[in-house]
């Protein structure tokens, strides 16, 4: 009997592992197959690309979804529907005062994207599933990770909330801070495009997610993580996240 596939993902729960990592370049799934087990590619379609296989025998979903919490949540709504129980996104984010190559743990995020209050009210808070944030916390500090911990901003415009696009003589004139520049003073130490719709929207759906992000963009002094350390920190992020599942799992079957 043929296996009934997702809408967007194409992918079936025969194909879909019940732990599902999300990332947002398509590139970033070589990195994670050449540390899984018997990785494969299981359905490639538009942005949206999956491979599936182990890490120390814990079966691991790794899911391309591009860039934005839209797309992030058709992704979501779909593994969902196919059952599956955890959600991590391992991604890229502006750093604050975090330096560059560091890993954030996200503790809560910031709503000032528009997609999560179709799921729940603005004044209900995106957090992570805290058994899935202690067993991260414990397996980056294990691995000697240099780690940041808090509150970030996600937002869906970045060049008018997270990092200003000014053009000399260029009109229309922009506004003097960006939106992450207003909050910072106020404990934000980073910003991304998805986190806050992705705790929301697996909170409402019955998911455990979290977050764990590579500070790749300065956002105070605008400067970006140059290529080959961006490559090595990228190899880091995979293996970490990787290990933090598979922690998560060990540590439930004590």
């Amino acid at each position: 009997m043929t296996q009934k596939k997702s809408w967007y993902l194409k992918i079936s729960s025969q194909d879909c592992a019940p732990n599902v990592i999300l990332v947002g370049d398509p590139a970033r799934l070589t990195i994670f197959a050449q540390l899984m087990e018997h990785a494969q590619e299981i359905a490639h379609e538009r942005e949206f690309k999956t491979i599936t296989g182990t890490y120390k025998n814990v079966p691991v979903s790794v899911i391309a979804v591009g860039i934005g919490a839209p797309a992030a949540l058709i992704a979501l709504e779909e593994l969902w529907e196919l059952g599956v129980e955890v959600v991590v996104r391992a991604g890229t984010g502006m750093s604050w005062g975090v330096p560059l190559g560091n890993f954030i743990l996200v503790q809560a995020a910031a709503r000032n994207e528009g997609i999560s209050k179709d799921y729940l009210p603005l004044n209900f808070p995106a957090v992570p599933n805290i058994e899935l944030f202690q067993t991260f916390y414990e397996t980056l500090r294990r691995e000697g990770a240099p780690l940041s911990c808090g509150i970030i901003l996600t937002s869906d415009s970045f060049y008018t909330d997270l990092f200003p696009h000014h053009v000399e003589g260029k009109h229309p004139p922009r506004p003097s801070k960006t939106l992450l520049e207003q909050y910072a003073p106020f404990g934000l130490i980073s910003a991304d495009m998805e986190t806050a719709a992705l705790y929301i929207a697996a909170q409402y759906l019955g998911i455990k997610s979290l977050s764990l992000l590579l500070a790749t963009v300065d956002g105070i002094h605008k400067q970006m993580l140059d290529n080959d350390k961006r490559i090595q920190k990228e190899q880091e992020l995979a293996r970490l996240t990787l290990e933090g599942i598979h922690h998560y799992h060990t540590s439930r079957e004590r």
